[in-house]
């Protein structure tokens, strides 16, 4: 987990600690720290971190001491890329940070974050820790017909079972954007988002009943696009997973337009899985 005295450090550990109860996992905090630019030890400085920590993870019932490392990496988000390779941690939690106008144009914070990580990762939104502890039970999946929608299909499923909550996984339905300004006096459109939104269903259906048993699963078709089908959803949810674009090497986060612009507004926290990546495996994750 990468960690600041700040709100969205705040946020990262709230969602860490709902994660952890699920989960199970270990926790590590990594915090910025600069020996020739600080008044205070590594080791005060640790300790602080910790203390300041385990107050937060202690508000939301969660009492195991994390362990604390410092980076001095004048790349946090990078170094924290690299740490999480190093431990073979399954999850890195995150704290959404207010994007400023200069970001948007470019490539935001959040992607930076996002983009390159080496496992799944999950984005706490802003001021996530101000809603206090709650437990995570409704769990959503954004539906792709692709390997990797797959895989974060059943990370979701097993999240909502581990959870003993439910599952509602999303479709947006419509035709591309780029097709439909093509063909917009076509008078086949409608005939055709018809189609397509039936077959949907149908798959969605089939789904819906081989994951059903251990947890309820639900299915809502959105007659939108996928994003704006997400997004809509968030705000019902405690939790969505997302899986990460099918090129790129295996077990790295690769954003596609979807999960970059969902992960940015989403109402819930966010979980996006990256090829080949399943962090509720028999093994426990570390964060």
């Amino acid at each position: 987990m990468g960690y600041l005295s700040d709100r969205a450090g705040r946020d990262a550990v709230a969602l860490a600690a709902q994660l952890r109860s699920l989960l199970a996992g270990k926790l590590t905090v990594l915090f910025p720290y600069h020996p020739l630019l600080s008044s205070t030890t590594a080791q005060e400085a640790e300790a602080r971190v910790a203390q300041e920590v385990q107050a937060l993870l202690t508000g939301f019932g969660e009492q195991e001491q994390p362990t604390c490392h410092w980076t001095s990496s004048s790349w946090p988000i990078r170094a924290l890329h690299e740490f999480a390779r190093y431990e073979k941690s399954e999850l890195i939690v995150f704290g959404g940070a207010r994007e400023r106008l200069a970001d948007r144009l470019h490539i935001s914070l959040t992607e930076r974050m996002l983009h390159g990580a080496p496992c799944a990762v999950a984005l706490a939104p802003v001021g996530y820790a101000e809603r206090g502890a709650h437990p995570l039970r409704r769990v959503g999946v954004g539906f792709a017909a692709t390997d990797e929608g797959l895989v974060a299909l059943r990370v979701a499923h097993r999240l909502a079972v581990a959870a003993a909550g439910e599952l509602e996984i999303i479709a947006g339905v419509c035709l591309d954007p780029a097709l439909a300004s093509y063909a917009f006096s076509s008078a086949a459109v409608e005939e055709v988002e018809r189609e397509m939104y039936t077959q949907t269903r149908g798959e969605l259906e089939r789904l819906a009943s081989e994951l059903g048993g251990e947890v309820r699963v639900e299915h809502r078709e959105i007659s939108h696009d996928a994003v704006t089908a997400l997004l809509e959803r968030s705000s019902e949810l405690d939790l969505l997973v997302l899986g990460s674009r099918a090129y790129g090497p295996v077990r790295h986060v690769l954003l596609g337009s979807v999960s970059a612009r969902a992960a940015r507004e989403a109402s819930c926290p966010v979980v996006i899985v990256p090829r080949g990546v399943d962090p509720t495996s028999s093994q426990p994750p570390a964060a």
